[in-house]
């Protein structure tokens, strides 16, 4: 039977467990080995030299937080980002929009397969020739996801990157939602991580102390920014897909949209809206055209009267 066959039917068995059991299993694999292993990582990457980022030493006079990521409304909303007043977050391809944000995650290292050596040499190469190491912190996250090298990480960012902590936090069905969410919230040390890199990054600028956070680029389906291609926007100049419009065809939904178990982004945004909301802080889409806005709302710039992107 293949790991993924195996995979499948035990997150099929949790997904039909209860809660109690759902979530006493995922803080056991945190515990026993997840948290583990990042430690032992951890202190591979500070004696080869890595500096290590921490959300409660970064400071910041900027009164918004900015995430980028890689959906095609990026390509609408990007150039109205008020980049005098708003921090900005991007995430491994967003440096072919965004070569300069305030701090730029990575978590694909990995020698693994061809599939990984290619993301692994791409996003390397496009951060050099863009200069984003000159420009942004640069810092690799998911250092405990089995694909990743430590070696690697090591080999390629030591001198220009940081590297960040993180828990997993995975959730087996609808109903352990709530239950998964009050325990990533509740997370401080390290950067909780659910479903998706996006939602990592809202856990990031909610715990950085920002009330106000906007979306770009979370479409749940259809291409990316760059078009299918990111090896020819990095290697051969390539135009990004512009404003084209959609079809339906064009948009297929992205895996993490649906999720597994039936928990997908869709589900946990919806969620971890309404408890922002309830600390006071807003969590809106850059703009309408984004199906994100369906459940996130518009975001308006200040001063302007009308949403961005009518």
């Amino acid at each position: 039977m293949s790991s993924t066959l195996v995979k499948k039917n035990i997150r099929s068995l949790l997904q039909h467990s209860p809660v109690s059991l759902q979530l006493a299993i995922a803080d056991l694999f945190w515990m026993l080995w997840e948290s583990k292993l990042q430690l032992y990582r951890a202190n591979r990457l500070r004696k080869r030299g890595m500096a290590e980022f921490k959300m409660s030493e970064e400071q910041t006079a900027k009164s918004e937080c900015h995430i980028l990521a890689s959906g095609w409304s990026l390509n609408y909303t990007f150039n109205t980002i008020p980049r005098s007043a708003a921090y900005v977050i991007g995430f491994n391809y967003s440096f072919l929009k965004c070569p300069d944000p305030d701090i730029h995650f990575i978590e694909c290292a990995s020698h693994k397969d061809k599939r990984f050596i290619q993301a692994t040499t791409w996003i390397y190469s496009g951060l050099k020739k863009s200069k984003a190491f000159d420009r942004s912190k640069i810092v690799f996250k998911n250092i405990s996801e089995l694909k990743n090298s430590h070696n690697m990480i090591a080999g390629l960012y030591s001198d220009n990157g940081l590297f960040m902590q993180d828990r997993h936090f995975r959730i087996f069905s609808p109903q352990g939602v709530p239950h998964i969410l009050k325990k990533a919230l509740a997370e401080r040390s390290v950067l909780p991580q659910a479903v998706s890199s996006v939602i990592s990054m809202i856990f990031l600028a909610r715990n950085m102390g920002f009330k106000n956070i906007v979306i770009h680029g979370l479409d749940f389906g259809g291409p990316h920014f760059y078009g299918s291609s990111p090896e020819a926007m990095i290697f051969d100049d390539a135009a990004d897909i512009g404003l084209v419009p959609l079809s339906d065809e064009m948009v297929t939904p992205h895996k993490t949209a649906i999720g597994e178990s039936g928990v997908g982004t869709r589900t946990l945004l919806i969620e971890l809206k309404r408890s922002l909301e309830q600390e006071g802080v807003t969590l809106l889409s850059a703009s309408k055209v984004s199906p994100s806005s369906e459940l996130l709302g518009v975001w308006v710039p200040e001063g302007a009267g009308v949403d961005n992107a009518s």
